[in-house]
């Protein structure tokens, strides 16, 4: 067994004793979103209004029809339904890896060694493997979070990595089912359908949306058509509409953007004891949401430009870097972006240090060290200003939106990897 084998295979034990106790802690002691879910499946079993507590669902009508299951396990008992809830988020953790490598270096995962202290064979590759346990450590954080407040967003996120996935094997029908289905329930994924529309794949986007209409009838069977309408109608006023609300938790490129240009307290008090600004000025909000939606139009039109093409190869490098740029955009583009919703910067983390660990002999040192600052700049804002490594400092970072930024720094490196990517991959050829 390889001295690197071993070394992986010591962090991919820690990783998972460290998952093991936090899901158990979850299960005995928490509540989290999850209390959401339970609570909008009962309301739809008892025939109640499903925004009766409309701060704590924000989700569209047929959320709450998807989680009659969730409230019926949990009515039986609340440990046996996080367990489950928990337990099926972990294995969608491993499903994302493994589409991921799958997609990016033609390997199935495993667990354990694969032959000889090897960690990886002409087939497979093992967790234990730098490519892999590096980017899994990357989104540990993420991981953790979703975890503590038993959130959804691990199992979105292995629904859009399996729709790409039988997108590249053209297996349209279920990519768009699946693409579909997750929208339906959180929307955010519908930046993929997005992409899909700017790349000219309109076979996939034309089946999303049918599905995704077919989707939106559902409730109307369930509640009938009155109440429907007055669902989708609260749910559009009151989540879709309104601008992002400013809070240190809330890492929204438009919540940083208020931030900056409003004069509104992100709820950060302490150690001052009196309420914290950062704005440099103070804009009406209808100015804001203007300047906001402007830079990103922007900011946008290089990257569509760039995205122009349709795809020769959906499953090749390239194609994957692309992927991983929509998935790494989506939490900052959403109006509210708590830190679990990063857990979608996994594949972002993978081709990035895939690219770097691939190239590093063969790159030029002015290109690589362009890519590594941007790279290790993004995991210094958003991976080490956790409370692990800074305390309390972590809502002062959080305020001045470390994520969002560094976000921004992992999705510009990855389009500098791809604008220079065939010039690379000849140079590792050669």
């Amino acid at each position: 067994m390889s001295k690197k084998y071993r070394f992986g295979l010591t962090l991919v034990i820690l990783v998972f004793l460290v998952l093991f106790v936090e899901l158990i802690r979850d299960v005995l002691i928490r509540d989290g979103d999850f209390i959401g879910y339970v609570l909008v499946g009962n309301l739809t079993l008892q025939g109640q209004n499903i925004y009766k507590d409309h701060l704590i669902n924000t989700w569209p009508p047929f959320f709450s029809i998807v989680s009659v299951p969730i409230a019926i396990i949990d009515n039986v008992s609340h440990y046996l339904s996080r367990f489950l809830w928990l337990s099926a988020s972990l294995f969608a953790m491993f499903a994302v890896i493994n589409y991921t490598a799958k997609m990016t270096i033609e390997k199935k995962l495993t667990l354990f060694q694969i032959r000889s202290g090897k960690t990886i064979t002409n087939e497979k590759i093992s967790l234990a493997h730098y490519i892999v346990v590096v980017p899994l450590l990357l989104s540990l954080r993420y991981i953790m979070d979703n975890m503590s407040n038993i959130q959804i967003n691990i199992l979105i996120l292995a629904m859009a990595m399996a729709s790409l996935y039988f997108f590249t094997k053209n297996k349209i029908i279920l990519a768009s089912f699946i693409l579909a289905f997750s929208i339906s329930i959180k929307v955010i994924t519908v930046f993929l359908l997005l992409y899909f529309l700017v790349k000219r794949e309109f076979k996939i986007a034309s089946y999303t949306f049918l599905f995704c209409i077919l989707f939106a009838l559902v409730p109307f069977l369930v509640y009938g058509f009155g109440q429907t309408l007055d669902y989708y109608d609260f749910w559009y006023h009151s989540n879709i509409e309104p601008f992002a609300s400013v809070a240190h938790k809330n890492q929204s490129y438009f919540s940083m953007m208020r931030s900056f240009l409003t004069h509104e307290s992100p709820g950060v008090n302490q150690p001052l004891n009196k309420e914290f600004y950062i704005n440099i000025v103070n804009l009406p909000i209808e100015k804001v949401r203007l300047i906001s939606y402007a830079i990103l139009a922007i900011a946008a039109l290089p990257v569509i430009y760039l995205f122009r093409e349709k795809l020769i190869n959906r499953s090749s490098q390239k194609s994957f870097i692309e992927y991983a740029f929509i998935l790494c955009i989506i939490p900052i583009l959403s109006p509210l972006a708590w830190k679990a919703y990063f857990i979608f910067l996994f594949p972002a983390w993978f081709v990035s240090y895939l690219f770097i660990y691939q190239y590093n002999n063969s790159l030029n040192k002015r290109s690589l060290n362009s890519i590594k600052i941007l790279f290790f700049g993004s995991i210094v804002l958003t991976v080490f200003t956790s409370n692990l490594f800074v305390g309390d400092l972590s809502r002062w970072f959080e305020l001045f939106s470390s994520i969002t930024i560094g976000t921004i720094l992992l999705s510009l490196n990855l389009l500098v990897i791809y604008i220079n990517y065939d010039k690379f991959n000849k140079a590792l050829k050669s």
